[in-house]
């Protein structure tokens, strides 16, 4: 083993709108020495998901570290194990990984997190597809859990051509929930319905309020899954039922005006509308370690049966990654991008 790691580290710039390639440069570091219950991975893949682009641009949960390597999942070969059983039982193996919160990210060489941020992936399981097993697969599940738990017939999905909207209509069906797919991009509709949702919408239709007032009621959908977030919420939660929840996943906006100053607090008193978050991390930190492995083991047959397949824009090296980077901001539908060290 090398004794030299590479990956892309953070620079951090007032400016939270400046492109990618002035946040980004490729950075030696010595390789990690897992700490306890940590393992270190060799990576072999990791894409870009909206929130790598969200944590770059300083949005994130988490503030963004100076030097720090980013990158929040991939797939990798587990090489050492400072950790438990577990984590002994992983070396030699072929893992989806997390990122550890506050610790350098995946897009590098080599990588440490948890052992309990490792699911073991079957061979049948690319790295590309692989790399992209935790973040969108284990969102889409975890999210039409609760929507069950909430007791919704239907569901409202913004941005649902993203790779986390695709699996939520796919999983949706499996579980007989409808599905309601609001879209900014006239060329995603038929792709959805294709896909599967029940009603597909365009937001940016004069009449869309009114469209998704009777999709809502035809359905009887009650959960909005929530990815843009900022006046959408307030929007869309609008022209939904007294007693209806937003969860919300993303923000894909940001403004000055949150909720565009439309949410009256009346929705919450008299309407009884409620709005909760969805953090990934925070659900894997707090989950047992079988919960983990169960929710591992669904995904990945849910892979093999198609449900979670992800659309694949473009596989790279270090050269190329920053310029593909770029382009999946501007075109997050087009598919995922994948860096390969």
């Amino acid at each position: 083993m090398s004794d030299a790691n590479l990956g892309f580290a953070l620079k951090l710039l007032d400016d939270t709108q400046a492109p990618f390639h002035q946040r980004l440069y490729l950075h030696e570091k010595p390789i990690p020495t897992p700490q306890k219950g940590q393992v270190l991975v060799k990576m072999l893949a990791s894409p870009v998901n909206p929130s790598d682009l969200v944590y770059l641009r300083g949005q994130y949960g988490l503030p963004p570290q100076a030097n720090s390597y980013a990158g929040f999942e991939g797939c990798g070969l587990v090489v050492k194990a400072n950790a438990g059983l577990y984590g002994k039982w992983l070396v030699g193996k072929r893992v989806a990984l997390s990122a550890q919160p506050g610790q350098d990210g995946l897009w590098a060489k080599y990588a440490c997190t948890l052992a309990s941020y490792c699911l073991p992936l079957r061979d049948s399981i690319s790295n590309a597809q692989g790399a992209t097993l935790i973040v969108n697969p284990l969102t889409s599940i975890c999210l039409i859990e609760r929507a069950i738990q909430l007791g919704a017939r239907a569901i409202v999905i913004n941005a649902a051509a993203s790779q986390v909207g695709k699996g939520l209509i796919r999983y949706a069906q499996t579980k007989g929930i409808k599905t309601i797919a609001t879209v900014r991009s006239q060329s995603n509709l038929e792709v959805l319905h294709e896909l599967g949702a029940d009603h597909t919408l365009l937001t940016l239709d004069p009449d869309f309020s009114q469209q998704l007032k009777v999709a809502v009621e035809t359905c009887g959908a009650s959960v909005l899954m929530d990815a843009v977030a900022d006046q959408d919420t307030a929007r869309l939660l609008k022209q939904m039922p007294g007693g209806s929840t937003a969860i919300i996943y993303g923000r894909l906006e940001e403004s000055q005006d949150p909720l565009g100053g439309k949410f009256s607090v009346a929705d919450v008193i008299f309407r009884d509308m409620r709005i909760e978050g969805f953090w990934l991390a925070r659900t894997l930190k707090k989950a047992p370690i079988w919960r983990v492995i169960g929710l591992s083991r669904k995904v990945q047959q849910l892979f093999n049966d198609g449900t979670f397949n992800t659309d694949i824009y473009a596989q790279t090296g270090f050269d190329d990654f920053v310029a593909a980077l770029e382009h999946y901001a501007e075109h997050k539908s087009d598919g995922k991008v994948i860096l390969a060290p």
